[in-house]
């Protein structure tokens, strides 16, 4: 069972734009995991709210450093801190803009005691009002330098709302979970819905591999069009795929590597820019 809860956490707490995941099981009483990573997204393929493919001209590039942390307060109370440290956005027609993303803080409760399956409540606390102006590289025909707004906070509070089941197997190195969530969201923005599989394996008692699958829609009948930028996520619907590998380098050291990307086979994609992220990191347990 432990191996099994290692393998769930390191799906938990890896970060991808939209590609977190969540499981059943909690973390033991006392017990605490931090991982620090790396990630990286680029594209010029932009999914317009309306779901048409709309080549921007530009590459759309964001790069982030997150510090992510767990700590058992019991054997089915589990607290979870989630810091984007830096975040950095640009378009490669303009500067870079940078700041502290949104911080999340959640508790996780193990419902039942004979079986993994919990409930997550999250906090998502804005770090700033959701500007963050990044000017243009070159002078437009005026002579002036245009500004377009890179925000890493969207300026709101957001409450996640999340139930999640795991099931072991008899092998002892294969778990499958599944999940579904609703966050709540102020300042008018539509509120939205996730879920999500994913099925995870170890091997040669070194190496977790993990699959997984998530949609998000959301749940309101319009876009709160004074804030329709991608990056407040305003009537952003999609579907994520991810492969997640951690190599165990010893018993309490682990080094993670990950990769996500998006389809349109589920939910076809809206206002989104659709590309792959790239992350890697490193992580303690204990």
């Amino acid at each position: 069972m432990k191996k099994l809860k290692r393998i769930i956490f390191v799906c938990c707490c890896f970060f991808t734009f939209y590609a977190q995941a969540q499981s059943g099981w909690t973390r033991e009483a006392k017990g605490f995991y931090l991982q620090a990573s790396a990630a990286h997204f680029f594209s010029n393929n932009y999914y317009t709210t309306e779901g048409i493919l709309a080549d921007q001209g530009s590459t759309f590039n964001t790069s982030a450093l997150l510090i992510y942390g767990e700590y058992g307060i019991s054997d089915r109370f589990t607290a979870i801190v989630d810091l984007p440290l830096v975040r950095l956005n640009s378009f490669s027609t303009t500067e870079t803009v940078g700041g502290v993303g949104n911080i999340q803080l959640a508790v996780k409760y193990n419902l039942l005691k004979s079986f993994p399956l919990s409930l997550q409540v999250a906090l998502d606390i804005p770090t700033n009002d959701g500007s963050n102006f990044a000017q243009s590289n070159n002078a437009n025909a005026f002579g002036e330098f245009d500004e377009i707004n890179l925000p890493v906070s969207d300026g709101e509070f957001n409450v996640w709302t999340t139930l999640a089941a795991s099931h072991g197997f008899k092998n002892g190195k294969t778990y499958a979970s599944a999940f579904s969530s609703v966050n709540f969201r102020t300042e008018d923005f539509s509120n939205q819905f996730q879920a999500g599989v994913e099925l995870g394996h170890l091997f040669f008692d070194k190496l977790y591999l993990i699959g997984k699958l998530k949609i998000q829609e959301r749940l309101s009948s319009e876009n709160n069009v004074q804030s329709g930028s991608f990056l407040f996520g305003e009537g952003t619907i999609f579907t994520n795929y991810g492969i997640t590998s951690m190599y165990k380098v010893t018993d309490h050291f682990n080094v993670v590597a990950q990769y996500s990307d998006y389809a349109g086979f589920l939910v076809e994609r809206k206002n989104i820019y659709d590309g792959g992220t790239f992350s890697l990191g490193v992580s303690f347990e204990y």
